[in-house]
């Protein structure tokens, strides 16, 4: 595996973290349209990156756009499990998956990995309904927040988000009162 570094562009709330994010060696199913991670993560095993990725990948897919695999937006989160998580995230991202993979038995009586594209596709759109719809379930206690973090790291990517600036310019600790005028006239304070 190869490390990718991640830039100051992945944050949490007001904080920002370093990630070293490893490429994921991956062995691509044709026939069933996944791609499945041969080694364990940081963080999370092959299998549930295999289904993370996949996720993330139907949730963002690569349009005209770059899509959730292009941003390495799961070797991110496979990283902040490490730097960022809470205990209480950790599980509840670890639970979701196995949620995933305990529907996908009961409503296709297969594993998740083994359903063709548009199964794992109708899947994820009944889960994403009914966690939206019922937020007291404890699938979508668990699903929102992993959810909404693939969004927060795919838009806080500069492949997504080429304008984003989280903190513009460098850091300058003397500056005259005539430069900081300029600065702040500029829009940057």
């Amino acid at each position: 595996m190869k490390d990718f570094k991640i830039t100051r562009r992945v944050f949490v709330g007001a904080a920002m973290y370093m990630v070293s994010a490893p490429l994921f060696a991956t062995r691509k199913n044709t026939v069933l349209d996944i791609q499945h991670v041969l080694k364990d993560g940081q963080f999370f095993s092959a299998q549930e990156l295999t289904i993370l990725i996949d996720i993330a990948e139907i949730m963002i897919p690569r349009t005209d756009t770059p899509g959730a695999t292009d941003v390495f937006v799961i070797p991110v989160l496979d990283g902040l499990m490490l730097t960022w998580a809470s205990n209480e995230t950790k599980v509840q991202f670890r639970t979701c998956i196995e949620q995933v993979k305990s529907l996908a038995r009961d409503t296709y009586l297969a594993e998740y990995s083994s359903l063709g594209l548009t199964k794992r596709q109708h899947l994820i759109e009944q889960i994403d309904h009914s966690s939206f719809n019922n937020k007291n379930t404890k699938l979508s206690r668990n699903y929102r927040p992993l959810k909404e973090m693939i969004f927060h790291i795919y838009y806080n990517s500069e492949q997504a988000n080429p304008d984003f600036v989280l903190i513009p310019g460098a850091y300058r600790g003397d500056l005259s009162k005539q430069e900081l005028e300029a600065i702040t006239a500029r829009g940057y304070l």
